[in-house]
């Protein structure tokens, strides 16, 4: 019998303490990764990169797993190892799909928490920007772009599901893989593989692409023909989500969207005093339902919370009210709302927040600077270093000095080397950056933080090579 990898045997035993699990839940996740290698290698790229550090079961309905990302956990539904009249590889095939699903979104992690920073970032620039200069602000464009995010992200979360199964079917059969006997058994656990019908048997769906041991290959391309194909029969086909199990993955990532925007307008109205523009959504070219997104449940700022905005939709303009529906039910999705908060490097948790506190030390200490100055100038200082890669990866310290020019600098410097050299600085005019707003660098900051994880995300998809082929779904919809 396979046994699980060494590294992935904490895993097991931590679920094994969960109490009230099925009869089967501990024997069955074990039996998947044990028998899927590629599962096995991709839990184990999870655990190295900090992603993924257990395993457990939930009864939360209308989902086949979730991952949670402040504890990075993968969750497979109670629901898979509720029916024991099922034959025990079906459940096993079904379990393994889950968890490679899951295990696809704690490798994206980041890149997904980068995204929604982004749309933080984006609404709070257009909003501030527009405040007394322009009287409403078009969304929609944002709005898109980070819709069209979670469609490639489900997608690879999917594909890693599927070549977790064929890799436990090519493991039944050493040497070859048997593409019949994979579509039987993936059909019931994905919508990419048609089910069979009228003595038809079931077929991948419209381009989707195997090698000939089973795998689908993205080609260390996020936006690949195969994550494409994916996306197609999985995400724009998929329902049964949300609160109420009766959401497409579309509306159900929605609600980002609007909650983002509201959590910016908040935070931008309690710190201005211009009022602030109209914000503008095009609904339908976004191709999303208000009243089902609060269905979903939307977190507005608490009960009786709302936010107006006009719908641009098929040219019109129709005022639309979006009301807090969350009644303190975890609706988001799992992956996501952890990171959700839009902290930028002035705040404690904020990964940029050391070098900020560096800056802002040196300035309050020399003292010729005020407060509104001082702010000003430490954001500055962290937006010029993270655009340097040696300084921003290995700032030692900020100190005060004169140029040649005879002007005042921030001088922040590196010694990633040690005392011996050779030594980096960076220097910052600081009669010009107390005057930048501290926000407009902030926001830098995350432009900057944003450009880094897609760059490091394409360099992970380059070393893991095959295993970035993400899957999807289970038996009923994951996430």
């Amino acid at each position: 019998m396979a046994e699980v990898r060494p590294e992935l045997r904490p895993l097991i035993e931590g679920l094994a303490k969960q109490k009230g699990l099925p009869p089967s839940a501990v024997a069955d996740m074990q039996a998947a990764i044990a028998t899927s290698p590629y599962l096995s290698s991709v839990m184990v790229d999870a655990m190295n990169q900090g992603r993924l550090s257990r395993l457990r079961v939930t009864d939360q309905p209308h989902e086949g797993g979730h991952y949670d990302t402040a504890s990075k956990t993968v969750f497979v539904s109670a629901d898979a190892f509720a029916h024991q009249s099922i034959e025990p590889q079906a459940r096993i095939d079904n379990v393994a799909s889950a968890i490679g699903h899951e295990v696809g979104h704690a490798l994206t992690a980041s890149a997904r928490a980068m995204e929604i920073e982004r749309l933080s970032a984006a609404t709070g620039i257009a909003l501030r920007e527009a405040a007394g200069n322009a009287s409403y602000v078009d969304l929609t464009r944002d709005a898109q772009r980070y819709l069209d995010f979670t469609r490639r992200d489900e997608a690879l979360a999917e594909l890693v599901g599927m070549n977790a199964l064929a890799s436990r079917v090519t493991g039944a059969h050493p040497g070859r893989f048997d593409v019949d006997d994979f579509l039987e058994r993936a059909a019931p656990t994905t919508r990419c593989v048609d089910q069979p019908r009228e003595n038809r048997p079931p077929a991948l769906a419209p381009g989707i692409r195997l090698r000939n041991d089973g795998m689908q290959l993205t080609g260390d391309r996020f936006d690949s023909p195969a994550v494409e194909a994916v996306a197609a029969c999985h995400y724009d086909k998929s329902a049964g989500l949300g609160r109420e199990g009766n959401s497409n993955y579309r509306n159900y990532y929605g609600g980002t969207v609007l909650e983002t925007i509201a959590a910016r307008r908040a935070e931008l109205g309690q710190s201005g005093t211009q009022a602030l523009p109209e914000v503008r959504l095009d609904l339908a070219s976004l191709k999303l339902d208000l009243r089902q997104m609060e269905r979903n449940g939307l977190d507005l700022g608490g009960p009786g919370r709302s936010l107006g905005f006009t719908d641009t939709s098929h040219g019109k303009l129709e005022l639309r009210t979006a009301r807090d529906s969350s009644s303190g039910v975890d609706k988001m999705p799992k992956d996501t709302v952890a990171e959700k908060a839009a902290v930028r490097a002035d705040g404690p948790g904020h990964p940029d927040h050391r070098a900020f506190q560096m800056f802002h030390a040196a300035i309050t200490a020399d003292g010729r600077w005020s407060e509104a100055q001082a702010r000003n100038l430490a954001a500055a200082g962290v937006a010029a270093v993270k655009a340097d890669p040696t300084v921003g990866t290995n700032l030692a310290g900020v100190v005060i000095g004169t140029g040649a020019d005879g002007a005042t600098n921030l001088i922040g410097y590196a010694s990633p080397h040690g005392p011996a050299g050779p030594h980096h600085h960076l220097a910052i005019d600081a009669g010009n950056a107390a005057r930048i707003p501290a926000q407009r660098s902030l926001d830098r900051v995350e432009q900057l933080n944003q450009q880094q994880a897609q760059q490091a995300q394409a360099q992970q998809l380059e070393h893991q090579g095959v295993a970035q082929e993400p899957a999807g779904p289970k038996r009923g919809p994951s996430l």
